[in-house]
């Protein structure tokens, strides 16, 4: 018995809902009340936020519990709620999947990595300004003689020769300005203090989810000692992590991540049972696999962000021509005719799915590298009994298994894919944030 039922209600669920009657529940209203797709609804944001309130309770197993018996005082998360565009636009899994693949930062670092790149040259404009002005000041000084002519007469001898070998030293570097190349080095150890940092927080992220997963796997490898022997541990552990599964397709982009996640645990654990037959034949198949898969991804990543940034130029010419009062013309002289408002709607729409495209390629790539990184930390742990881990190995298999056979219905995929549509449209609207 509930004390208080506005939030199943707001959700339109029942106190007994599983957690996945919850999540899809809350998937239908979110698209259903979107701000978005209710532009002339004034009250479309105060119930965008009111169902995202509820969500943020009822998916959470202890604020849930707390909420069931002592109402919504009780139930407040630590930290306060979250913003519901905030909640609502996790791009690519979001928390759901941080357990298997952590917190994706390949889009963010290349942000921040630009952003090092142009506060340099501005850095470097700044210095090349005042350096010129030094320069001209030290040039008018000489021309009007008010540069203190008699100092250097009056100098001792060895002062006088350290002052030649200094002037001769700035005259012949010239050229190549000391100060601008002391500002390349700062710029340089920032950026490469910055990488320092990435490779340490990733090296942690990947301990953690080594943990995590052999965790997950203990299931099947460290089983807890019981006197029920006909405790069927295979079939228990198929049966926990395909409802995980079932929740996890049902995030955004969730169907791919899963298999993506089930692809790469069988490959590593295939490739390491493999190295364990005579002479490590077995695993030499899936070994070249994987360099090709590495060598395929990298294709995809780089042809999707090429499509990509060649659609957003034409989007640009577009704009510039339906802008101007001037005829554009194609590359045979022919005039083009100006684009409608409904084309120019359809051509951002398109170039929105490519920008779409290439960040999933490169959110992919960062997954499958950390992926592998995680597999291998468990698999080829030499400290850990060789028999421990070909154990860890098949259970390995077996849940990348369950994840690459997860599939959605005919429903499920309609309304995921209206849901995944419309965070990539908030999504796109996001500012950047520093």
């Amino acid at each position: 018995m509930v004390v208080n039922t506005e939030y199943y209600d707001l959700l339109g669920v029942e106190p007994n809902s599983t957690d996945i009657e919850i999540k899809k529940a809350y998937r239908k209203k979110s698209i259903k009340l979107h701000p978005d797709k209710n532009p002339n609804n004034p009250d479309a944001t105060k119930k965008f936020q009111a169902i995202s309130e509820a969500y943020q309770v009822l998916s959470d197993k202890n604020l849930r519990s707390n909420y069931d018996k002592f109402g919504k005082d009780k139930a407040i998360p630590k930290g306060g709620f979250e913003d519901a565009n905030e909640q609502f636009t996790a791009m690519f899994g979001g928390e759901a999947f941080k357990d298997y693949i952590g917190e994706l930062t390949l889009l963010t670092d290349l942000q921040k990595q630009e952003e090092f790149e142009s506060s340099a040259n501005d850095e470097k404009n700044t210095d090349n300004k005042e350096t010129t002005k030094e320069q001209s000041a030290k040039v008018s000084e000489e021309q009007t003689g008010t540069s203190e002519p008699n100092k250097q007469h009056n100098m001792e001898p060895s002062n006088e020769k350290k002052f030649i070998n200094n002037t001769t030293s700035e005259t012949s570097n010239n050229t190549t300005d000391p100060q601008i190349d002391v500002q390349k080095e700062k710029k340089k150890t920032k950026v490469e203090e910055f990488e320092d940092e990435q490779k340490l927080k990733k090296k942690k992220i990947i301990e953690e989810l080594s943990i995590k997963l052999i965790e997950k796997l203990s299931i099947l490898t460290d089983p807890l000692e019981s006197s029920d022997t006909k405790i069927d541990l295979k079939s228990q552990f198929i049966e926990k992590f395909g409802n995980e599964a079932n929740l996890l397709k049902m995030e955004s982009f969730g169907l791919k991540i899963l298999h993506t996640v089930g692809y790469i645990y069988c490959q590593r654990a295939r490739l390491f049972l493999g190295s364990q037959t005579y002479h490590g034949y077995g695993g030499i198949m899936y070994s070249i696999k994987s360099k090709l898969d590495v060598v395929m991804d990298t294709l995809y990543t780089v042809s999707a962000a090429l499509d990509a940034q060649s659609t957003m130029k034409e989007l640009e010419a577009y704009k510039q021509s339906n802008e101007s009062n001037e005829p554009a013309f194609d590359e045979h002289g022919n005039a083009l005719p100006k684009p409608t408002v409904d084309e120019m709607a359809k051509f951002e729409h398109t170039l929105m799915g490519k920008v779409i495209t290439a960040a999933w390629c490169g959110s992919k790539f960062e997954i499958v590298s950390t992926l592998k990184s995680v597999c291998d930390k468990i698999l080829y742990n030499k400290e850990v009994p060789l028999e421990k881990r070909i154990e860890r190995a098949k259970a390995l298999e077996l849940l990348g298994d369950i994840f690459q056979k997860s599939f959605r219905t005919k429903s499920e995929q309609e309304e995921a894919q209206i849901f995944e549509e419309l965070v990539a449209e908030v999504s796109a609207k996001k500012p950047k944030t520093a």
